[in-house]
């Protein structure tokens, strides 16, 4: 097939066009799918906590390893797990515009994470159906005790 520079140069620019198509066509293919009321994430995609406070506690890595400030005699499995689901935890967005009566009363938990240079800061809201968390982004998320007990040391 013997074409001209321009006519090489005109199949290139159509090429590239359909790609284009296709890609922006499974893009939003997909997007459509993950915003139908999907969870989401409370802290940013592949996060690594490097410390963590809440209420004048403190879970911090130290080397390999995690300590609390103060002691509260934690083994490190625990303290993993805790990190752990922090970094993977997913829930339900809140559906519905729920207006919080009093902003005052929720729970600042502080993240420093690896890849951030400013502290992220979530908030624990506590309402009568349950808790509402404030991610990374400023959307509420609904979270229940059950989470709550494994996200939070006691």
């Amino acid at each position: 097939m013997q074409l001209s520079r321009r006519g090489w140069n005109n199949v290139l620019i159509f090429a590239v066009l359909a790609m284009m198509l296709v890609f922006q066509y499974s893009g939003k293919k997909i997007e459509g799918d993950e915003s139908a009321g999907q969870y989401q994430t409370a802290l940013p995609a592949h996060a690594v906590v490097l410390s963590m406070q809440f209420d004048n506690i403190q879970i911090q890595r130290v080397g390999s390893q995690l300590a609390t400030l103060p002691e509260l005699g934690l083994s490190q499995p625990q303290l993993k797990q805790i990190i752990k689901a922090w970094e993977t935890a997913t829930f339900k967005p809140v559906v519905n515009d729920i207006v919080i009566a009093n902003l005052a009363y929720g729970i600042n938990i502080s993240f420093e994470l690896a890849n951030l240079s400013e502290p992220i800061t979530l908030i624990l809201y506590q309402i009568d159906g349950g808790y509402l968390l404030q991610n990374w982004q400023g959307k509420l998320l609904q979270i229940d005790e059950s989470e709550l007990q494994v996200l939070l040391p006691r």
